[in-house]
């Protein structure tokens, strides 16, 4: 049975608050292959860790990223309500999440958000960053922040994620790409196989664990990412640490 890379997607947010250091830990001891990551940037610059563009839904707090100091942002309390309270979880930049991965020979998979859109030098700063980690691939949504990365020769992986109505004819014909990323819907769609005779292997996300496809994958998938590592593993036959 192959032996996918499994990527904890954002730490496994289903035991502990996402893009948190408590949630990187713990899929650390699992034994994961690879972790998930998503980078934002605050008003003066700073790359964090942190999904979505502003900070309502983890921390009750709606103002943007990138309307904040990163000062500001170190103080949110993140989690529940309840939790937030008296258990809550700070945010990570992406330099603490550096160092506490730096020498684990984890493989990363690190997600640029909107807020990097036209900011070239931030680009450039957040890749050499992570220089010193054997695996690592860059991949967006934004088309435009891939594009960057290979107009400026930087010399790493990219993995464009993909939707149903994006321009694949486009896309396709841009044979920089060392991958492609796919929610698990479009497994075994036209559009996988698609993608794959074009000749670039897939990741697949939202992966739960349950789907009988992680048994026995088809050739082109070189990467799941999952909320749910321990299953996926498991299912994979895998000894647990």
């Amino acid at each position: 049975m192959s032996k996918i890379p499994v990527y904890a997607h954002r730490g496994a947010p289903n035991r502990a608050v996402e893009n948190s250091l408590k949630a990187f830990r713990r899929v650390l001891m699992l034994g994961v292959d690879g972790i998930e990551i998503d980078l934002q940037l605050s008003a003066d610059g700073v790359a964090f860790v942190t999904h979505d563009i502003d900070f309502f839904r983890l921390a009750g707090n709606s103002r943007r990223i990138t309307d904040m100091t990163a000062e500001e942002i170190l103080q949110l309390k993140l989690g529940s309500p309840l939790y937030r309270k008296f258990w809550y979880s700070r945010v990570m930049t992406c330099d603490q999440f550096i160092q506490l991965v730096a020498n684990t020979g984890i493989k990363l998979n690190i997600e640029l958000k909107e807020s990097f859109l036209g900011k070239i030098e931030k680009i450039v700063e957040v890749v050499e960053k992570t220089r010193g980690i054997e695996d690592v691939h860059f991949s967006s949504f934004e088309f435009s922040i891939l594009q960057a990365i290979h107009a400026l020769g930087l010399n790493v992986k990219t993995a464009f994620i993909g939707k149903k109505n994006s321009d694949w004819d486009y896309i396709l014909s841009i044979k920089k790409w060392d991958a492609i990323h796919l929610n698990k819907r479009y497994y075994d769609s036209e559009l996988m196989h698609r993608i794959w005779n074009a000749g670039f292997p897939l990741r697949f996300y939202n992966v739960k664990g349950n789907e009988k496809y992680i048994v026995h994958p088809h050739e082109s998938v070189i990467g799941w990412i999952t909320d749910y590592p321990e299953k996926v593993i498991q299912r994979q036959k895998r000894n647990l640490t």
